[in-house]
């Protein structure tokens, strides 16, 4: 496909990651887009980094308002588009250099009303696929579908993963909600149902940036005010009542309410312990009453922790929800969970609830020496809710076989010994010998791993490693092979045996007649 699209990028206050994204839209392989920034009322100088990119790529146009919010910014997007398609782009996330090209032929293959693809979270130290999207094997399988055959694509919300057509969201007057947050829900939703084609492709087409504040209290504490809660309630109940007026089939219906659930216990019910006092009552009332209003037999098909905190919720047992919420959202100022032998225990009010599920560790690789035929590797190590040390195996699988092989033991420190939960930040120190691995001479791709062997509810953790570890690390060399440790594109640490390359070979064999 040729024809032109239109990515459209809101903008306000992005500085700090405004290049990044320019740099995406203006250098994709696809060339024949508009790219229409608006500048919704910034405050930094996020203007004058548009125009910049403006006067070297005449495809950017540049818009300005006074601050209105994303909805009405998205929405003017739409009617200042020339294109036949159109992207939405946000200012501090980015896409992949063939996101557009990818969307393009797929959408072109069967005249789709919208392809759509791959979505990968990210920071400065790694990147990962969001939860929902593994859970429900979003986009595993490309081709064309709809939603009566994949309901589950309503489980993704987001709509900057998608390349539209024009016309069927002018056509069915589908805009962003504007003045309110998640302004995207009810455009996504009715776009998917209206869609008579949807084009799926395995490629990933976002990049979704995990904002380094987004975790910080004052953030936490907005996401949890009650006018938060409310739109979301709120544009998932108009969504409800627009699919059954529409009478869309039962299997449709059915999966938006369990989107719903998940939607509303995932992201407000687990920050119960962060709710301003003053708001409780209306927020608890406001809730309940959405959650009363879905079958309880969606409920069934919820994951064991949202199930849990479903049943505390409308069972009216607050006291255990908020010692829930509280450990959930590591909001502890005493320990409530107990480290036993072989799980991890919640002291509730009323019962125990056995939490060992809920969480694993995570392993951080943040300095990388090389000694010899050795690699000695330092990090930090977080085993959350921790009050003893509990034994853990260091490992390697071989990606194509996947046989393990048990690594040397961990040198294990406690990090903070006044912590709520004293042994659950910790730092370790790992030796990797390369002598064995050397004398198979068989290629192979290895990954890392962690796992808690006294807790086997826990999952095995995949070992990270920050770029800055790796960048001046050698190889080990035996003979015509190579020992490689690298990063893998979602941060991740991985070993690699390969035989060198032949002008590596060669270079070696001279080398001594080039010293005379």
């Amino acid at each position: 496909m040729k024809e032109l699209i239109s990515i459209v990028i809101p903008v306000y206050n992005a500085l700090p990651y405004l290049e990044e994204c320019l740099a995406s839209a203006s250098g994709q392989s696809y060339h024949n887009l508009e790219i229409i920034v608006i500048n919704d009322g910034s405050t930094d100088v996020s203007e004058g980094v548009v125009r910049k990119f403006a006067e070297a790529d005449k495809r950017i146009k540049l818009y300005s308002q006074e601050n209105r919010g994303l909805g009405y910014t998205r929405n003017r997007g739409i009617g200042l588009s020339s294109g036949n398609y159109i992207f939405f782009l946000d200012a501090d996330d980015a896409i992949p250099k063939n996101a557009i090209t990818s969307l393009a032929a797929a959408i072109a293959k069967n005249d789709a009303d919208y392809a759509v693809g791959k979505v990968v979270r990210f920071n400065e130290s790694r990147m990962y696929v969001p939860i929902r999207h593994l859970e429900f094997n979003l986009y595993q399988q490309a081709g064309m579908t709809t939603l009566e055959e994949k309901p589950e694509l309503l489980q993704d919300s987001i709509a900057c993963n998608k390349l539209w057509k024009k016309s069927l969201l002018v056509d069915n007057g589908l805009t962003f909600k504007e003045g309110k947050y998640y302004e995207d829900l009810a455009l996504t939703m009715k776009g998917a149902v209206l869609a008579k084609k949807i084009q799926v492709v395995t490629d990933v087409v976002y990049h979704w940036r995990v904002r380094e504040d987004e975790d910080k209290p004052s953030i936490t504490q907005q996401q949890m005010k009650l006018e938060n809660t409310s739109h979301r309630l709120e544009a998932l109940a108009e969504n409800r009542q627009w699919l059954a007026a529409s009478r869309i089939g039962k299997r449709i219906i059915e999966e938006h309410d369990l989107k719903s659930l998940l939607d509303v216990l995932r992201l407000h019910v687990i920050k119960y312990a962060l709710i301003a006092e003053a708001d409780k009552k209306e927020w608890e009332q406001q809730v309940l009453s959405f959650l009363k209003s879905i079958p309880a037999e969606i409920a069934q098909r919820l994951p064991d922790k949202e199930q849990t905190m479903y049943d505390l919720l409308i069972g009216g047992n607050t006291e255990d929800l908020f010692l829930f919420s509280e450990m959930l959202m590591y909001a502890e100022n005493t320990p409530t969970v107990v480290q036993e032998e072989h799980r991890f225990v919640l002291k509730g009010a009323s019962r125990e609830y056995d939490v060992t599920p809920y969480f694993k560790p995570v392993m951080v690789v943040e300095h990388i020496e090389r000694h010899g035929t050795q690699w000695r590797l330092e990090g930090q190590l977080t085993v959350p809710k921790a009050s003893f040390l509990p034994e853990g195996t260091f490992y390697m699988v071989n990606r194509t076989s996947g046989q393990e092989t048990i690594l040397a033991p961990l040198q294990i420190k406690q990090a903070q010994a006044g912590a709520c939960y004293p042994f659950e930040e910790l730092t370790f120190v790992a030796l990797l010998d390369s002598t064995q691995l050397l004398a198979k001479k068989e290629e192979a791709v290895y990954d890392f791993y962690y796992r808690l062997e006294s807790y086997p509810k826990t999952n095995p953790a995949r070992i990270r490693v920050l770029p800055e570890a790796l960048r001046t690390i050698q190889d080990v060399k035996a003979g015509s092979f190579n020992l490689s440790l690298y990063r893998t594109n979602y941060g991740n640490l991985s070993m690699k045996l390969h035989k060198k390359q032949l002008k590596d070979l060669v270079a070696a064999k001279l080398r001594p007649f080039l010293k005379k």
